[in-house]
């Protein structure tokens, strides 16, 4: 009985150690499999005829982010605290909202504000009115 059992246990052995071993996904199979592929290698190395240092900034490093979203001076208005503007809001309207994108921010340039030294009237057609569509 002794010896039915040992072969019996042997087999099993054997059985789990082919199941593990089924399971590796580096066979070699997969590795003919993978060397197959031929890659095509980009040589970006290309010459420019000048020297692009010479044109640049000193101390520029393409990889530093120049951009400092902490640098933007916003212009906070002053409201009186009576002022009850939630009535002018639309609904669900949170001032505290996270930002989706950088073009969600807005933003007041102080130096967008310009005026014109000349009157533009004598240069516009007569009837001129910038907010309709047709002209007179």
């Amino acid at each position: 009985m002794n010896k039915k059992s040992f072969i019996l246990t042997i087999a099993t052995g054997i059985l789990v150690a082919n199941g593990v071993f089924a399971s590796n996904l580096t066979t070699e199979r997969d590795d003919r499999l993978i060397n197959s592929i031929t890659y095509i290698e980009d040589d970006s190395d290309f010459e420019l005829g000048f020297d692009t240092a010479d044109y640049l900034p000193e101390g520029f490093d393409p990889y530093e982010i120049y951009v400092n979203l902490d640098a933007v001076i916003f212009i906070e208005d002053e409201v009186a605290d009576d002022v009850k503007t939630k009535r002018h809001l639309p609904a669900n309207f949170d001032a505290y909202a996270y930002p989706t994108d950088v073009a969600a921010f807005n933003y007041i340039d102080q130096n967008d504000a310009f005026e014109l030294d000349f009157d533009t009237q004598a240069y516009l057609p007569e009837g001129f009115d910038a907010y309709k569509a047709n002209m007179k």
